[in-house]
């Protein structure tokens, strides 16, 4: 997490745009009918999810697809609108791989009176875990205010209609990223081996600025302890931002993360993307750092800068393809060698950079690459969620262009 991004999004826990609490309306009237008239499951750059009222933006969008191929979206939406309303996380639906979308509910601090802060996480369940059904959805998120920051769990048994509150993860300081601080930050859900395991970004350790942990339950009620996932020695080190997911042909798990150090910088980028491989999603910390550096044609080198996601799609031969984003570029970085360090490559993707973009491969259309963006670090983006879907082979085999977003909201 960025010094000034903590300032930014803590004013809007203050104040923060309205949205709607319950099933009235979506929380901005319906747009246009879509201008394009594309077909389900079509490919498109910059589609428009959601536009904020006038003041606001959405940032760092997080996404599941469930069993039956329908997307679920959320963001952290801040503003400068509706004083004294709590900030929440809006959802979104799409039942046509993203081609048109719906408001479908809310997701709002229940237990707490401080509102859902900012970095939402959302997931399926696809096992019976916790006493919840498989299609049961869980979300996550940093509940914050003055008095601390805490990662709490909620779920779903409707599909995202209506939330109920089951239980805190972890608990810090109030928001603030100077060293020594402890609040906590960024929660990322996996369910491996009838466990969730919620990853985020830990403050609270008197040896380190900030580290990457995690901490795992089997009944989603009861935590076990805190489980270091990337801890350095030098304690100016801040490692952010955790995304975990699995590359079969390797067997392994890979952790993407951003690593500041002070105000020093690495291949001309003050948050370097590095990962981790592990054979286990639970045992990152003994693993080897490598840096994400692209060398190019002219001997220059270019690295991703800063909230990194990562997925696996088969295509691109016997390894399948990892792919990186950043925050700084709408390319994204592309790797078809395994994860060899030096085969990295950069591909120019046609969704506009944006602060924590989120990537997703269809399940069941493995050769196809969401993006998904809101507005830039530093606000000079649109401020909509934005969604762009494309072939990975196209992305593979050459640049795609970026358009500018039709005007297609969720109704």
């Amino acid at each position: 997490m960025r010094l000034s991004l903590a300032t930014i999004l803590c004013l809007a826990v203050e104040a923060s745009v309205a949205l709607p609490q319950g099933p009235p309306g979506p929380p901005v009237p319906p747009g246009p009918p879509d201008p394009d008239h594309l077909p389900p499951f079509s490919t498109f750059s910059n589609r428009i999810i959601y536009t904020p009222p006038e003041g606001g933006r959405a940032v760092y969008p997080r996404l599941a697809e469930l069993h039956d191929e329908t997307l679920l979206v959320t963001a952290s939406v801040s503003g400068v609108t509706g004083a004294g309303e709590l900030p929440s996380f809006p959802i979104f639906e799409s039942k046509d791989g993203g081609v048109n979308w719906k408001w479908v509910s809310n997701l709002t601090d229940q237990v707490n009176g401080w509102g859902m802060g900012a970095q939402p996480a959302i997931y399926e369940l696809r096992k019976p875990l916790g006493g919840f059904e498989p299609g049961t959805i869980l979300a996550s998120g940093n509940s914050w205010s003055s008095n601390g920051t805490r990662i709490d769990l909620y779920a779903s048994t409707d599909k995202a209609r209506t939330w109920e509150f089951v239980s805190h993860v972890a608990e810090g300081g109030r928001p603030n990223t100077t060293n020594g601080a402890t609040p906590i930050w960024e929660p990322f859900l996996l369910a491996y081996e009838d466990e969730l395991i919620v990853y985020y970004s830990d403050q609270r350790d008197p040896k380190h600025g900030q580290k990457l942990a995690h901490q795992r339950s089997h009944d989603l009620k009861t935590w076990g302890p805190v489980v270091n996932d990337v801890a350095y020695d030098e304690y100016l080190a801040r490692p952010g931002m955790t995304v975990v997911t699995y590359i079969p042909p390797l067997k392994k798990w890979i952790l993407v993360y951003e690593r500041p150090v002070g105000n020093s910088s690495s291949h001309g980028v003050n948050y370097p993307v590095h990962y981790r491989l592990a054979d286990d999603p639970r045992e990152f910390d003994s693993a080897e750092h490598i840096p994400i550096v692209i060398q190019l044609a002219n001997g220059t080198s270019v690295a991703p800068n800063a909230s990194p996601y990562v997925v696996w799609s088969p295509d691109g031969g016997p390894n399948g393809t990892i792919v990186v984003s950043d925050a700084d570029r709408s390319a994204v970085y592309v790797n078809d060698a395994g994860a060899d360090p030096e085969k990295w490559l950069i591909k120019e993707c046609g969704q506009a950079e944006a602060y924590s973009r989120a990537l997703h491969v269809f399940e069941k259309k493995p050769h196809r690459l969401m993006v998904l963006g809101g507005d830039t670090f530093d606000g000079n983006g649109i401020g909509a969620l934005t969604i762009s879907v494309m072939d990975i082979k196209t992305l593979m085999d050459g640049d795609l262009s970026a358009p500018e977003p039709p005007a297609c909201e969720a109704t």
